[in-house]
């Protein structure tokens, strides 16, 4: 089943339309914002955190597992919020989990370091990005599911690209921050408090966020025929097998591809090829005004020729093109290339996997039925995350058999061609040059 064509009915107006819309951008750029911080702030300020005497290589890899087990933490919340929002409603489901990631983010920023608390500081952050994990699954369940449902046929890619680019204005506002933090504060400053400040920003963020929902209307009728089924997951899982595998090696093979850039780059950057935290910003601060562009063009044109097809051809892009941007980066960082030059292989390899975010968003919530959609989504798109999401392992592993810094290339590779190998035996959810509804059997498979 298609999203609906129309409004559920006329308590839905226009400016609820709109107000739903920037809702669910809203919830992209706050939970990017707090899953990618560590990712970004961390290669620069882990010397709080661990002793200094530590290998490059264990630094990265306590670097990035600080990240990892905040994604282990959403496919948990996935099943929880999915399922309570496809039952009790996408906005009461917002406001639980936003004010529980919220929450979260401040007491991160709160935390004492290595000289304090030894390695107990890393297990507290680890416990509390994962216990944030789980909530920020609940902004990926309810609100963007709403804000896709109650948008118009025409409209839908639109409302899509403009969620996506939530995740990298999440980025500019981080790295910009973070750039201007490192120019004005003294090294010392930014270990002992300076890094605490964006954690505080994401608190401030999220309390701005639950005020702006508390707006959002969500229609009652909308909510009552939907509900056909007391528990949706376990109609996900009996009715919807197959779809929900589908859905399943369509993300995974994207986060493998994706992981890499968003994540994993700044890490390489700084820590595995001896780059300045500087240019890692510059990068993401670039990258992010790119990606902000790319992503709203890609979803215009995946309204126009189609979702499915252009993810099939944007998947082959993130195999190809960004692994070969990525071995090139590592040459030229090794062979002594100018700076400037790194930076924009750098941009090249950030920007493009972020660029079909916003076709993602609408295809996977046009496949599910309204019944499990919220449950289907999530569980879909965070689950896909997992193995992904132990990328270090995957990195460490590889590198037994070929140098570190090459490793993410093979994840890349295998990440897009897993991506267009599933999009190919799925469905077109956006028929082109008809705005008709899609029945059930056209897209859930």
């Amino acid at each position: 089943m298609a999203l609906p064509e129309v409004p559920p009915s006329t308590a839905i107006g226009e400016a609820d339309q709109r107000r739903s819309a920037r809702g669910g951008a809203f919830s992209m750029f706050v939970d990017s914002f707090d899953v990618y911080l560590p990712a970004l702030v961390l290669p620069a300020a882990m010397a709080y955190f661990m002793p200094p005497d530590l290998p490059a290589s264990v630094r990265a890899t306590f670097t990035t597992l600080l990240f990892t087990v905040g994604l282990v933490g959403r496919p948990i919340g996935s099943v929880i919020f999915g399922n309570l929002s496809d039952r009790i409603g996408r906005k009461p489901v917002t406001m639980i989990s936003g004010w529980g990631f919220t929450i979260v983010t401040l007491l991160i920023g709160l935390l004492p370091g290595y000289g304090a608390w030894g390695y107990g500081a890393i297990a507290v952050f680890a416990a509390l990005r994962l216990i944030g994990g789980i909530f920020l699954a609940g902004g990926y369940a309810a609100p963007i599911p709403l804000a896709l449902e109650q948008a118009p046929p025409g409209r839908r890619g639109r409302v899509g690209g403009l969620i996506g680019i939530g995740a990298p204005a999440s980025f500019l506002v981080i790295n910009t921050l973070l750039l201007g933090m490192l120019d004005v504060l003294p090294h010392s400053g930014f270990l002992s408090w300076g890094w605490r400040i964006p954690f505080f920003l994401g608190f401030a963020l999220g309390v701005a966020y639950l005020m702006h929902y508390r707006h959002v209307v969500e229609d009652d009728s909308a909510r009552t025929a939907r509900q056909g089924a007391r528990q949706p997951v376990v109609e996900l899982f009996t009715a919807h097998r197959a779809l929900i595998f589908s859905v399943f090696l369509f993300t995974c093979g994207y986060w493998f591809a994706t992981q890499m850039s968003v994540s994993f780059l700044p890490t390489l950057l700084v820590q595995v090829l001896d780059q300045s935290p500087r240019l890692s910003s510059a990068v993401e601060i670039i990258g992010s005004v790119c990606s902000i562009v790319l992503i709203m063009v890609l979803a215009a044109a995946g309204q126009r020729f189609g979702r499915r097809a252009l993810l099939m051809r944007w998947a082959l892009v993130l195999a190809f093109v960004v692994g070969g941007a990525f071995a090139l980066l590592v040459v030229a960082a090794r062979a002594g290339a100018p700076v400037w030059l790194i930076a924009l292989i750098a941009v090249v390899a950030k920007v493009l996997p972020s660029a079909p975010l916003g076709v993602i968003l609408v295809y996977l919530n046009e496949r599910f039925p309204a019944s499990v959609r919220a449950s289907g989504y999530g569980i879909g798109y965070m689950f896909g995350l997992i193995l992904p999401g132990l990328y270090t392992v995957w990195l460490l592993a590889l590198s037994a058999i070929m140098p570190y810094e090459f490793t993410p290339i093979v994840l890349i590779v295998f990440g897009g061609l897993l991506m267009f190998a599933a999009v190919r035996r799925g469905p077109e959810t956006n028929p082109v040059g008809q705005h008709a509804p899609v029945v059930a059997s056209e897209v859930v498979r």
